[in-house]
């Protein structure tokens, strides 16, 4: 049965009750999370409401038996929306650590987005002054990677919904512009141009989108993140090799509602067909990307979710074999959420170690690639899903080069 005819009412949604279920389970006293100035998106996240720009520092106390308490400036009281825990005021900083000291003066074990050796840039966004303030108070501080990936990354049914609107829509417009490349070759357009395009078609299609898309022509595609710039962009010519890497989400109708992005990138080949090097890269990377996927699949039905770091080790052992290691210069991929990149586990055994475990309920992009300086680059990128009876690739799966008539 497809992920898209089933109800998936277990996961996602209660940020707050999802936590303290995690840190029951997890033998943690409790889970304390600050933002200042929108510094940490984590903060939000687990609070589950949008929160508009706070001037001081904010603390949302998540104890695992007890009600979530905030702490808040006086002059910030007023802009915390309603529904949300509740809140005490603090107008000095002896007043805060006060509050502070009444949430985890009694906690033996507390989690805080601190990751030990800066294993994992991005839970790692607390200062180490306020580490050294929290363990002043008597706590032994842990990580919250694994809780903030329970609570705040596994996908409610709407937001899955959401995810198949935007991947759709992108794998119908990667397709397009494949097509109007063709099309429109005697124009002499530049990557910037088919970026312009592209972005056209998001709006036109119920899409947002941060930044990108990425798109690049011959050389410049081995470069991993090249952005075309106006005036810099190179010309696609009736002879070459193009990647796109395209990211975007549904438009939301409150500013509550946290639609799941959509990450896919496909190759193709104008003019003639691609030489005997392009197909064995191309092939390195499409096998490297499946077995990578026939892991996570076999282990997620065995029931042994694998570690992020797992993962990636499968894919990389692939291209290694393949004779182009030195070439796969980036992890496999990323969580998937809201952000295009979040804050749940990432396959990763090369930029970092991430030994969380990939769980029900989250997304993940696979995409691996070789990129071969002056000369080319492949990334082949799809979207994965974990659910109740296993991963499931979401959008469409590029098995071939795509080739693009110019003549």
């Amino acid at each position: 049965m497809s992920l898209r005819d089933i109800d998936l009412n277990s996961y996602g949604g209660k940020p707050l009750d999802d936590a303290r279920e995690f840190l029951q389970q997890a033998g943690i006293d409790g889970w304390l999370t600050r933002d200042y100035r929108n510094s940490n998106p984590v903060f939000e996240a687990a609070l589950g409401r949008h929160v508009e720009h706070l001037t001081r520092p904010v603390w949302l106390w998540i104890p695992s038996n007890g009600e979530p308490q905030l702490l808040a400036h006086e002059v910030d009281t007023g802009r915390i929306p309603a529904g949300s825990p509740t809140i005490t005021a603090f107008g000095n900083r002896d007043q805060m650590i006060a509050g502070l000291k009444s949430f985890v003066g009694n906690a033996s074990k507390v989690a805080m987005e601190y990751s030990p050796m800066y294993e994992l840039p991005r839970v790692g966004r607390v200062d180490a002054g306020t580490i050294e303030l929290i363990s002043s108070l008597g706590p032994e501080i842990v990580s919250s990677g694994d809780v903030i990936q329970y609570a705040t990354e596994r996908w409610t049914p709407e937001q899955l919904q959401s995810h198949f609107f935007a991947v759709d829509a992108l794998d119908n417009i990667v397709k397009q512009t494949f097509k109007y490349v063709g099309e429109n070759i005697r124009w002499a357009l530049t990557e910037h141009d088919i970026a312009e395009h592209i972005r056209g078609r998001f709006d036109r299609a119920g899409l947002e989108w941060d930044n990108g898309p990425s798109v690049s022509f011959n050389e410049h595609s081995s470069d991993p993140h090249y952005d075309p710039i106006p005036g810099e962009a190179a010309v696609i010519r009736r002879e070459g090799w193009l990647l796109i890497d395209l990211w975007a989400r549904k438009k939301p109708e409150t500013p509550e509602q946290r639609n799941i992005s959509a990450d896919i990138t496909w190759t193709a080949k104008l003019g003639g067909p691609p030489t005997a090097k392009q197909q064995e890269v191309f092939d390195a990377v499409t096998g490297a990307r499946d077995a990578a996927f026939e892991l996570l699949e076999s282990r997620v039905l065995e029931g042994d979710n694998p570690q992020g770091w797992e993962i990636d080790r499968a894919s990389r052992e692939v291209i290694e074999k393949a004779g182009y290691g030195k070439y796969y210069v980036h992890r496999l991929g990323h969580s998937l959420g809201h952000d295009t990149h979040s804050n749940g586990v990432n396959l990763d055994d090369w930029e970092t170690h991430d030994t969380r475990t990939v769980i029900n309920g989250v997304g993940v992009t696979i995409e691996p690639g070789i990129y071969l300086p002056n000369e080319f680059g492949v990334r082949s990128e799809m979207d994965v899903y974990l659910g109740e009876d296993g991963p499931e690739i979401t959008g469409n799966r590029q098995t071939k080069i795509v080739q693009i008539k110019t003549s």
